[in-house]
C-alpha cells in the first residue's frame, strides 16, 4: 500500500478514535444526560468569567508551545505556531491513550526522521516537569491543608504539624532533584522501574540548569493557568467556596489525579470524583463541582483535541 495512503488511513484511524472517545465521555456522563442550554442562565459577570476560561485555554497550550520550542532547540528551531500547531494535535493522537501518554509520541512524530528519539526524550523532560509542578503543588496544598485546616483531619495536632513539615521537605527535595539529577542518578537506576527509563534519565541528567529551569518554569505557569481555570468555574457554577479552601481542594485534587493509575476512558470519571470529594470538603454543592470538572475537561482537552484533527489529517512529511 502507498505510505502516503496509509498515512491518511492511519490519520483517519486517530481521528475516529478521538471524535469517538469525545462524544462517548459526554454522552454517557450521569451530569449531561438530563441536560438542557434552559438549565443554565448566566449573568454577564458569569459570561465574563467564561471568556476568561476559554482565554486561559489558549494560554495554557500556547505555554507548552514554548515549552515545546525550548525542548527541541537543539536539534531544530519552529516557529511558535508550529509549535502550537505540534502541541494541539498531539493532543488529538494522545486523548484515547492510557494517562494520554500518546501526547509524547505526537509530538515527535513531527520532527523529522533521525531526530524523533531525540524528540521522545524531550518530550519525556517536558512531561516529567510537568509532574513535578504538579506534585509540588500539591505537596504544597497538603502543607497549607495540615496547617489551615486541622478540623478536617481529626488526629493529633502534632501529628499533622510533623506530617506538613514531613511534606515542605519532600517539596524541597523533589525541587532538588529536579535539578541535580546527575548526583542521583546511581540510586535512580536501582529502582526497577526506573530502570526502564534508564535513557531518559541520562538524558535528563545531562541538560544544563539554566534549561531546566525555563522548562520548570513554564510547567509551573501552565499549572497555575487551569487552577485558575477550574476555580473560576467553580464560580460559575455558583460554588460557594473560599480562595484558600480552592487551593487547597484544587492543587489535593490535581496531586492525586496524577498519581491515581487511570485510564483516559475512566479519566473524567475519576477527576471528577476526586473533585467532589476534595472540593466536596469545603462546599455541599456537588453538582457545580461536577459541571466545572466536566466543563474544564471540554475546554482544555476536548476542543484542543477537535481543532488538531484536520492538522493531524493533512500533515504531509
Amino acid at each position: 500500500m502507498n505510505k502516503k495512503i496509509l498515512k491518511y488511513l492511519i490519520s483517519l484511524i486517530i481521528i475516529v478514535l478521538s471524535y469517538g472517545f469525545i462524544f462517548h465521555k459526554l454522552k454517557n456522563h450521569e451530569a449531561l444526560k438530563n441536560f438542557t442550554v434552559q438549565d443554565f442562565k448566566f449573568t454577564r459577570f458569569q459570561l465574563a468569567l467564561i471568556a476568561l476560561v476559554l482565554i486561559g485555554m489558549l494560554l495554557n497550550w500556547s505555554i507548552e508551545a514554548l515549552k515545546w520550542k525550548e525542548l527541541v532547540k537543539k536539534i531544530t528551531q519552529i516557529r511558535f505556531l508550529k509549535s502550537l500547531q505540534i502541541i494541539i494535535t498531539s493532543i488529538t493522537i494522545g486523548i484515547f491513550t492510557p494517562n494520554r501518554i500518546g501526547e509524547i509520541a505526537g509530538k515527535a512524530y513531527f520532527l523529522e526522521k533521525g531526530r524523533r528519539t531525540y524528540g521522545l526524550l524531550v518530550a519525556g523532560i517536558g512531561s516529567f516537569a510537568q509532574l513535578t509542578a504538579t506534585v509540588v503543588m500539591g505537596l504544597t496544598g497538603f502543607t497549607l491543608f495540615l496547617i489551615c485546616f486541622p478540623d478536617k483531619i481529626h488526629l493529633n495536632a502534632l501529628f499533622n504539624e510533623f506530617t506538613a513539615l514531613f511534606f515542605l521537605f519532600l517539596t524541597l527535595l523533589l525541587l532538588w532533584s529536579f535539578f541535580n539529577i546527575q548526583k542521583i542518578k546511581p540510586i535512580l537506576l536501582k529502582i526497577p522501574y526506573l530502570q526502564k527509563k534508564s535513557e531518559q534519565i541520562h538524558f535528563l541528567s545531562h541538560q544544563s540548569r539554566k534549561s531546566l529551569l525555563v522548562i520548570l518554569l513554564y510547567s509551573i505557569l501552565r499549572y497555575f493557568i487551569f487552577s485558575i481555570q477550574f476555580y473560576l468555574l467553580l464560580l460559575i457554577f455558583d460554588v460557594q467556596i473560599s480562595l484558600l479552601e480552592s487551593i487547597v481542594a484544587i492543587t489535593l485534587t490535581y496531586f492525586f489525579m496524577t498519581i491515581v493509575p487511570t485510564t483516559t476512558l475512566a479519566e473524567l470519571g475519576i477527576r471528577g470524583s476526586l473533585a467532589i470529594f476534595f472540593v466536596g470538603m469545603f462546599t455541599p454543592q456537588i453538582p457545580g463541582i461536577i459541571w466545572a470538572t466536566i466543563c474544564i475537561w471540554i475546554i482544555n482537552i476536548a476542543i484542543p483535541a477537535i481543532a488538531g484533527a484536520p492538522f493531524l489529517l493533512f500533515h504531509q512529511k
